[in-house]
């Protein structure tokens, strides 16, 4: 595996031969300034450029450092020079940096790359290591604990590794992550505190931070994937965390909920609340999908919401499964149509689609949910074209925002009142939508 150093270049040529001398480099790309008084006659300059000096007196002359350090085919002027026209502006010398990375990350996969910030500009330096830190390369200095001579770097000094623990921790923790956690993007989040764990050496307490924040962004991962389970022994431990408790607590209701019509999940450790959590589960998953452009899945999810609903409710209120309805615990005016029904399919099952169940639901007496979608239905009934006219459904018409937004203000208003409707005001749920800070 070749390894590439990175080096700024200043006025002094000593500390690049240091650490050149020390990384023992495949490839040197040197960073210089440009122009008739540039450190890129360091470089390529001919004759004895680089200068000894003591104080203002030149005591020796030296050749150019490629030529000292004899680097042959390890320094391709054409190819490994990356000159800044304004060392002093701090875009041109990052950006040209950044490419010249990128541009070697993309032709040798492979290789090791390194960077040495200690010459040329602090602009320059400033530049070669935020690139470095952006691609995760890893940062040297040339310097000593003990140096006294602040205006350049002198002979005998040594190159180092700089210690970037503590600010990639802090771009990581501060910069990057509140950005996924606005969007939900809790892939993203994870990946770079894995990174974080695995590529950096960190203290006991960053690594019980990094933990941490690892454990909740799975924990809430697995929610936003319906994996109630795992979801929940990642945040289970921090349940005593007032950021964490109330989300703890509703995921708990919403297991307990999940569980009445899901009979083969494990409910252990569930809470009972009223009922219906695993449904506004499913309207805050649908508000998360939206909030990302996902306008499809969103609208997927607030039908499923809907057939939800009437699903919890019929089976909490009445003992009755739309997936194989007892006839004798409908009221006696339906049951003869329902045995018709069965009988004439020749099932064992009597088995009710949506519309199906929600007109059962009106037919029982005083019935809320019931009463309610009599007001609703044309509406919802229109408002589904939407959803079946798409790719997921039985069509191939994508669904846009405004699309979405107009089911979302029929169904989802729907369900939001039919909730209401049918559980008492001390039952409320706590249901909120996932943290955006941690």
């Amino acid at each position: 595996m070749p390894k590439i150093l990175f080096i700024t270049v200043g006025g002094s040529h000593q500390p690049i031969a240091t650490s050149i001398k020390s990384q023992k480099p495949d490839r040197v790309v040197f960073i210089c300034s440009d122009g008739a008084r540039g450190s890129k006659s360091q470089v390529i300059g001919d004759g004895k450029p680089c200068e000894v000096r003591k104080g203002t007196e030149v005591i020796e002359s030296l050749p150019n450092i490629p030529t000292q350090l004899e680097l042959g085919d390890r320094f391709d002027a054409e190819r490994d020079l990356v000159l800044i026209q304004e060392p002093d502006n701090l875009s041109e010398c990052y950006d040209k940096i950044n490419q010249k990375i990128r541009e070697i990350k993309q032709e040798s996969p492979s290789a090791e790359i390194v960077a040495d910030y200690t010459g040329g500009t602090k602009t320059m330096s400033v530049a070669l290591a935020t690139a470095s830190l952006d691609n995760e390369i890893l940062l040297f200095i040339t310097t000593n604990t003990t140096r006294q001579n602040l205006i350049k770097v002198e002979s005998g000094e040594r190159s180092r590794k700089a210690t970037t623990t503590g600010l990639l921790v802090t771009r990581t923790v501060e910069k990057a992550l509140p950005v996924y956690l606005q969007n939900y993007n809790y892939t993203a989040a994870i990946a770079d505190l894995q990174n974080l764990i695995q590529s950096t050496e960190l203290s006991a307490a960053q690594t019980r931070q990094i933990d941490e924040l690892l454990d909740q962004c799975e924990g809430f991962d697995a929610w936003d994937r319906f994996d109630h389970r795992v979801a929940l022994s990642r945040l289970q431990p921090y349940m005593k965390q007032a950021n964490i408790q109330p989300y703890g607590l509703f995921l708990k209701k919403a297991i307990a909920s999940r569980g009445l019509l899901d009979t083969k999940f494990d409910t252990s450790n569930g809470m009972m609340g009223h009922g219906y959590e695993v449904v506004e589960d499913l309207l805050l998953n649908a508000d998360r999908r939206a909030s990302q452009r996902r306008y499809d899945d969103a609208v997927g999810r607030l039908y499923r919401a809907i057939e939800l609903l009437e699903q919890v409710r019929l089976f909490k209120q009445y003992g009755i499964l739309t997936g194989d309805v007892d006839v004798a615990k409908l009221p006696e005016s339906l049951q003869p149509e329902y045995e018709a029904r069965k009988a004439s399919h020749g099932k064992k099952k009597v088995q009710i689609a949506l519309f199906q169940s929600y007109d059962l639901l009106s037919k029982f007496d005083n019935d809320p949910l019931g009463q309610l979608f009599l007001k609703y239905k044309d509406r919802i009934f229109n408002s589904l074209e939407i959803r079946n006219n798409s790719l997921f459904a039985h069509g191939f018409q994508p669904i846009s925002e405004s699309d979405y937004r107009h089911v979302n203000q029929v169904i989802g208003e729907f369900i939001r009142e039919g909730i209401a409707a049918v559980i008492p005001a001390k039952l409320k749920s706590g249901a909120r939508q996932f943290p955006q800070v941690l």
